[in-house]
């Protein structure tokens, strides 16, 4: 859905100087890939009145595009990326339908005090994790950034949240013993045997016709000689590679580049315009294993016709660069496919390798290792992956005494 009507968020003043009235860039027209008002809310609206709904799409309308637009640096018209827009706006979703239930009434009025009353009451919640309640917090500060931009309002909210987990930002992260089996997944998700294979029966072909139907999305009569071939590829590999030794945000699986990958350095490089949730250059080291890798794919990609005239190190085979759906799509087929141990009960995500990967370096290398490689902004973000397991204690009470 385009954003193209009049808007006064086009001329918002970024400061209040009296001399020099700086103005952000001009707002862009948004196309929104999910609907501005969930099943549930439009459910939970329908008590108040028909007028209510259309009220609060306009309301999520103008919050969304203003996130989209200025979300991350308002003066200098940086808007959010796309996936935290989304999750953002899911998260809205709760915190409004929580406000009606709590106000008893239809109202977009949500003050600091309210917001207070939220997170206590979410973090008090039976089953509730701390990064949830987290996620929340940093959802509702950034609609009081909007607020406060939109509405000169002064609203200041920074709760003192006092979690009820022994690490304030623990989550859902993949263990270093599921790294290898996950790699090797990788491998065989890029593999089959040749359609002319003297050694594959009719049935052993037919089979892998099966499955390479139902991985690709595609009818199984279309698949054939040609697709047998085009399924052997590194560029899975090389990604999961990549991602394991630098914990790849799917942001940054999206944005990178042939130029990023520097093969005589064994090293990824992220400009500081492409690096995400800071403004630093970043040299993230690779191991030997995945520059081989990584060289393989780069041969194999100079061959594909979607990659002429393009710069992007991996695309998805839509021709689109990787998102968080698209990443997340992909490590779910690799643990259906693959024998990877993970965490029961646990939603796993991209950002669980991440997770993963940053609790290694932090607990085995280092914090300040770990910051450089995982390109966190302050050492106080790494020290959050600082955990206590099984393994390290076993090590340290065989070598207390």
């Amino acid at each position: 859905m385009g954003m193209n009507r009049d808007d006064p968020l086009d001329n918002i003043p970024a400061s209040s100087s009296e001399e020099t009235p700086n103005l952000p860039p001009a707002r862009k027209p948004v196309e929104f890939s999910s609907p501005l008002v969930s099943k549930r809310s439009k459910e939970d609206l329908e008590k108040f009145g028909v007028n209510m709904l259309g009220d609060y799409y306009d309301f999520k309308e103008e919050v969304l595009s203003w996130l989209a637009n200025y979300g991350k640096h308002p003066e200098k018209g940086e808007g959010l990326a796309e996936s935290t827009l989304q999750s953002t706006h899911y998260k809205l979703e709760t915190v409004f339908r929580w406000l009606w239930d709590y106000e008893q009434k239809y109202t977009t009025d949500l003050t600091p005090e309210k917001a207070d009353r939220f997170i206590h009451l979410l973090n008090m919640s039976d089953g509730m994790i701390d990064s949830s309640v987290l996620h929340h917090l940093k959802v509702i500060k950034r609609y009081f950034k909007f607020h406060n931009h939109v509405h000169g309002t002064d609203y200041d909210w920074n709760p003192d949240v006092e979690l009820s987990q022994s690490n304030g930002d623990e989550r859902d992260y993949l263990h270093r013993r599921a790294f290898k089996a996950l790699y090797k997944a990788a491998l065989d998700f890029g593999t089959v045997k040749s359609y002319h294979s003297s050694s594959m029966t009719p049935e052993e072909r037919d089979r892998i016709k099966t499955y390479l139907a139902r991985r690709d999305g595609v009818p199984k009569d279309e698949i054939g000689p040609e697709e047998f071939k085009a399924a052997n590829s590194w560029k899975v590999p090389s990604l999961l590679a990549v991602t394991l030794d630098t914990g790849l945000r799917p942001i940054e699986a999206g944005r990178a580049t042939v130029d990023w990958v520097n093969l005589e350095a064994h090293e990824l490089n992220i400009p500081k315009d492409e690096s995400t949730k800071n403004e630093a250059h970043w040299n993230c080291t690779l191991k030997n294993r995945t520059v081989k890798v990584l060289r393989r794919w780069l041969n194999e990609r100079a061959t594909y016709d979607k990659y002429q005239d393009r710069d992007e190190l991996w695309l998805t085979k839509k021709a689109t660069p990787y998102s968080s759906k698209s990443c997340n799509y992909l490590l779910t087929r690799l643990i259906e496919e693959g024998d990877v141990p993970i965490p029961e009960h646990k939603e796993i995500t991209w950002y669980s390798i991440r997770h993963g990967v940053a609790t290694h370096w932090a607990n085995h290398v280092g914090p300040h290792h770990a910051k450089e490689q995982l390109r966190h902004k302050s050492v106080t973000t790494t020290m959050k992956y600082l955990h206590s397991d099984t393994e390290m204690r076993s090590t340290a009470v065989e070598q207390i005494w």
